[in-house]
């Protein structure tokens, strides 16, 4: 926990100690996700065990058996699942006197895509970081954008009575660049406070911060300014956490309460595989009347090659050893910790296509089916929905000093998340249809919420309807008995 700029001094190290737990998880997190397993767990191929028996049952195997990687990657599952159902469907932003404003920061920031990378990190790692910024003249679009930043580079300053309380948010990573004739070592730091950001660059002496020097050293800093007023009233950088530990500045990762279980059963899986392979290739039995002498070597061997073995009265018939691994076992173990990650995990089988317990009448059904599911996923919503206003308010506030082109200060009031589950049009309709004769709600609102629509499109669609609808026609007249 960092609780002030000291960090920063000359010939302190960088990355500060205090930090090197969390960054050691942080790559630990990652390997698990792209599924690098064997970098984490490196005895999980140690088949010492299987391997003394098997020059015993078989000749099969003549090199040591460590080779077989069979990752089950149950944390990219866990992720991607979350993210799909928070954020796949991207949320609906609506601001009566902003819109374009808000329209120019989604499209410019790639919004939807930079909040599913956001909420991936913050399942995998237990953090998620949103920086605004200002792209100037000499960017493609001009204005602000909203970006999903590393954690690995984010060194918060807390207040020590409050570690809930941010004083400064700080950006520090390390690169190297040709200056002069020699190879330099640098560290980029970026100190956001309200109001502010102050920008430093620091010549490197192995993992020792030597000195600082001006940021123009660098060409890639060259017109960077060492202070900047952002007019914004709270840092730039905004931190969404899940569930923090008592008394700890960072949220825990998803992937931690899971490790254990997803270990187990992937060393179920490579022992049983590893096993069934120890064991395909069957041993015979047989008198000892079936094996030839090597007259050079005098070792005994069979050959099978078709030939014909005569079994006499006194002597065993030739025959295959059978062999029953009795693996049932282990299959109801591995059963058992799926069981346990789906618990741990706040998933259930059909929020990953697995309808084995039979299929679902209706979208109802599927969200009762899912309630644990889509509890967790509010929960995440929660944790973004504040953070993400007031990225999006200080979005507008740099436009509006940038003095782009209708920019206004938006200041949203709800965002429209969606639950990222297939809708039920049948349904839907039924349900719209039952508030709308019963006076529960307008056809137009109904029209919003079957179509997604705005307001005014749902207006002009109830307009064409109304036009396109046939005229009255006139009761039948009761046909008499001279009619027919």
């Amino acid at each position: 926990m960092l609780i002030d700029m000291s960090w920063l001094n000359v010939l302190k190290v960088f990355p500060p100690e205090e930090e090197l737990q969390r960054l050691n998880l942080y790559d630990r997190y990652n390997n698990f996700y792209e599924g690098r397993h064997e970098a984490v767990w490196g005895d999980l191929w140690d088949l010492a065990d299987i391997q003394d028996s098997i020059d015993l049952v078989s000749s099969f195997f003549s090199r040591k058996y460590n080779g077989k990687k069979l990752p089950m990657n149950w944390f990219k599952v866990v992720s991607s699942v979350y993210a799909d159902m928070v954020v796949g469907e991207p949320p609906r932003f609506s601001d009566a006197n902003g819109q374009d404003e808000l329209t120019g920061i989604i499209n410019r920031s790639d919004l939807p895509i930079v909040l599913y990378e956001a909420c991936n990190n913050f399942i995998k790692f237990g953090n998620a970081v949103l920086k605004v910024r200002f792209q100037g003249a000499g960017s493609a679009e001009v204005g602000s954008i909203i970006e999903n930043i590393d954690p690995s580079i984010w060194f918060p300053v807390v207040n020590p009575d409050n570690v809930n309380e941010y004083v400064a948010h700080v950006l520090a990573w390390k690169f190297k660049e040709q200056i002069g004739s020699s190879v330099a070592s640098l560290l980029r730091t970026e100190v956001h406070t309200a109001g502010a950001i102050d920008n430093h660059l620091y010549w490197m002496n192995g993992d020792k911060i030597d000195h600082e020097v001006e940021l123009n050293i660098s060409s890639k800093y060259i017109n960077v300014p060492k202070h900047v007023d952002t007019g914004v009233p709270y840092p730039l950088v905004f931190v969404v956490s899940n569930i923090k530990k008592r008394n700890d500045v960072y949220g825990i990762s998803d992937s931690e309460s899971i490790e254990n279980l997803v270990k187990e059963l992937e060393t179920r899986i490579i022992k049983i595989s590893s096993i069934l392979d120890i064991h395909s290739r069957p041993a015979m039995t047989g008198p000892d009347s079936m094996l030839t002498t090597d007259m050079e070597t005098g070792e005994e061997t069979m050959r099978l090659n078709g030939r014909f073995f005569p079994v006499r009265t006194d002597e065993g018939a030739p025959a295959y050893l059978t062999w029953d691994g009795k693996l049932d076992s282990s299959f109801q173990e591995m059963d058992r910790l799926v069981s346990m990650i789906y618990a741990v995990t706040d998933l259930n089988p059909a929020a990953i296509g697995d309808f084995s317990g039979g299929a679902v009448a209706s979208g109802s059904a599927l969200r009762r089916l899912l309630l644990r599911t889509i509890s967790h996923c509010n929960r995440i919503r929660a944790r973004f929905d504040s953070q993400l206003k007031k990225a999006i308010k200080a979005a507008s506030i740099l436009d509006v000093q940038g003095r782009i082109a209708n920019s206004v200060e938006v200041d949203l009031e709800v965002i429209g998340w969606q639950d990222g589950l297939p809708n039920d049009d049948l349904e839907n309709s039924m349900i719209e249809q039952t508030r709308a004769n019963s006076g529960l709600t307008s056809r137009s609102s109904a029209i919003m919420r079957l179509d997604g629509c705005t307001r005014e499109e749902a207006e002009e669609e109830l307009a064409r309807i109304k036009r396109e609808a046939p005229l009255p026609q006139q009761l039948a007249k009761p046909m008499s008995g001279q009619d027919i």
